[in-house]
């Protein structure tokens, strides 16, 4: 009895002599794993101790309680092992007691306390990218229920107009892995927009005879999901008139034929009027010429106020605008290939908050 003592003394000086709360937690489940229990129990009770001035993680907490909940089971102290137990629960619902590490009597008031707190719990969301086309990345939900109980899981977007999608609905006892293939059921199977979501997670203990209690809420995980995809390219626009061949003529151009072949007969006449002698030997050349010019002037003018299209640049547009049409629909193929691999990058935002 006095080398337990001395033992515990030991173990309560070093605690106090500035070591960090991880070394005190290895020091106190080394003495409990060397059946030192006695020697343990002060290094735990000081670390869950109010008067306890180190940092101490919610981790820490729990380890500190749970290995006191054991020790107090080994002495077949059942009240005291459920309370502790109940505590380390209260902290973190994924609380467990290795079966290869603790025995029987250790994990039966761990069971008592597990029926007697009611506590569910979502692993930390941890940072991952979803392909929605490959089933091995998956994104893992884990969700943990102290005692057998009926647990719902949505996903709600907080976008403008935003879903709900059911993740999960079923009963639970213990451990279990929801996986989710970044695609929203509630948006007609297509891949989860980019934007904030909530998760939620109710449950409803379920125990055998026990009348249904008012479900839980806990506390809601923010989660940002992104898209990552190839670049996208983008289309040719509309082809400008500055970049395409006049496809048909001015509508004043016939006019302007018709006014250069009437031109043409007045100057094949006039100017040998003007500048010839009177001897009219010329006039009927001169006449001719004039006519010539007129008749001219007249048919181009009826020709292309018919047919003002021009061909050859009807068809090099053309060739033009397919091609365009041909680019655009390559990259419209190739953009909705990108999209279609579309992967999501999921973050938490809890932290941030």
């Amino acid at each position: 009895m006095r080398a337990k003592l001395i033992v515990a003394l030991t173990f309560a000086a070093s605690a106090a002599s500035g070591q960090s709360t991880a070394d005190l937690i290895q020091k106190g489940i080394a003495a409990y794993e060397n059946f030192q229990v006695e020697a343990a129990r002060p290094i735990f009770k000081q670390i869950v101790s109010p008067s306890y001035l180190a940092p101490v993680s919610a981790e820490q907490k729990v380890a500190a309680l749970k290995y006191l909940g054991a020790s107090y089971a080994i002495l077949e102290k059942t009240d005291s092992a459920v309370m502790f137990f109940s505590a380390a629960l209260e902290f973190d619902p994924f609380t467990d007691l290795d079966p290869v590490k603790f025995s029987a009597s250790e994990m039966g008031p761990f069971t008592i306390a597990k029926r007697n707190v009611f506590k569910v719990g979502v692993r930390p969301i941890y940072s991952a990218v979803v392909n929605p086309q490959a089933d091995s990345t998956r994104y893992k939900f884990q969700l943990v229920s102290t005692h057998r109980a009926r647990i719902k899981m949505e996903l709600i977007s907080q976008s403008a107009g935003g879903l709900t999608e059911s993740l999960f609905e079923s009963e639970v006892d213990g451990l279990r892995d929801v996986l989710w293939d970044g695609l929203l059921r509630a948006n007609g199977g297509r891949i989860a927009d980019s934007a904030t979501y909530i998760l939620r997670v109710t449950a409803t203990s379920a125990l055998a005879g026990q009348a249904p209690g008012t479900p839980t809420t806990e506390a809601p995980i923010y989660l940002k999901i992104e898209h990552s995809y190839a670049p996208l390219e983008d289309t040719l626009p509309t082809l400008s008139d500055s970049m395409l061949l006049l496809a048909r003529i001015p509508a004043t151009a016939p006019f302007l034929d018709l006014a250069k072949g009437i031109m043409v007969g007045v100057a094949a006449y006039a100017f040998p009027a003007a500048l010839l002698t009177k001897d009219l030997s010329w006039s009927v050349h001169a006449i001719v010429g004039a006519a010539a010019g007129i008749v001219s002037g007249g048919a181009s003018f009826a020709y292309r106020s018919k047919k003002r299209e021009i061909p050859e640049n009807v068809a090099e547009n053309n060739r033009r605008q397919q091609q365009r049409v041909d680019f655009n629909s390559g990259v419209l193929a190739r953009n909705a290939r990108s999209i279609a691999n579309t992967k999501l990058i999921i973050t938490s935002l809890n932290t941030q908050r």
